[in-house]
């Protein structure tokens, strides 16, 4: 049961349970910071992160980029989180902010230069469908990037093993499956430090 419960708080941080969970997140630090060179994101190019977490990717690209960034997340504490650390671009209309599900929200097609996420595939019980929402939400040239761990890495971690509440991916099958798509240009960029963590990124041509 405990087991359980810190599972579910991965995926929706809440309560007690969430507020510990916030402790690895802040980990992810070093992921937005390599992905940041990754993004090459142009002036005015409006950007979505999906599972913003506490919201520091796009603080801080926001600081250095003058695009748009609007992020979605269905933790409500992830959503208070974040909007205390992005309240001045909010005020100004830079970020935008949204507490729902991104299987639930209907974004326009053609709408995104790039979308990422990072370490969000693992709760998706299956990819084609949201690969290909992402597909029609981008712009023509416009990118997604996907940091996710391979799933050679789960295979002795107890936390997922029998757990329905995670989806593990091979990185092979995550390319497969965006070339299906009509994503093109895909290259995997491996992490500087964690072995078997990639960038995945792909374009709309």
């Amino acid at each position: 049961m405990f087991k359980r419960i810190i599972a579910i708080n991965f995926r929706k941080p809440s309560g007690l349970f969430g507020r510990y969970i916030i402790k690895f997140l802040k980990k992810n630090q070093i992921e937005y910071d390599e992905m940041e060179s990754l993004l090459r994101l142009n002036k005015d190019d409006i950007v979505l992160e999906i599972g913003y977490g506490l919201g520091k990717g796009i603080y801080d690209y926001s600081k250095k980029n003058d695009c748009t960034f609007h992020g979605i997340d269905f933790s409500r504490l992830m959503y208070s989180k974040a909007v205390k650390l992005n309240h001045e671009n909010i005020k100004r209309g830079k970020v935008i902010l949204q507490c729902a599900d991104f299987d639930n929200v209907n974004f326009e097609n053609d709408t995104f230069h790039c979308v990422y996420f990072l370490n969000v595939i693992y709760f998706w019980n299956e990819i084609h469908s949201r690969l290909n929402k992402i597909f029609s939400i981008l712009k023509q040239n416009g990118k997604v990037i996907i940091f996710m761990a391979d799933a050679e890495c789960f295979k002795d971690n107890k936390l997922f093993d029998g757990e329905a509440i995670f989806y593990l991916y091979f990185i092979g099958d995550v390319v497969k499956e965006m070339e299906k798509i009509g994503f093109e240009a895909i290259e995997t960029i491996e992490h500087t430090k964690e072995k078997n963590c990639f960038y995945v990124i792909g374009y709309k041509k």
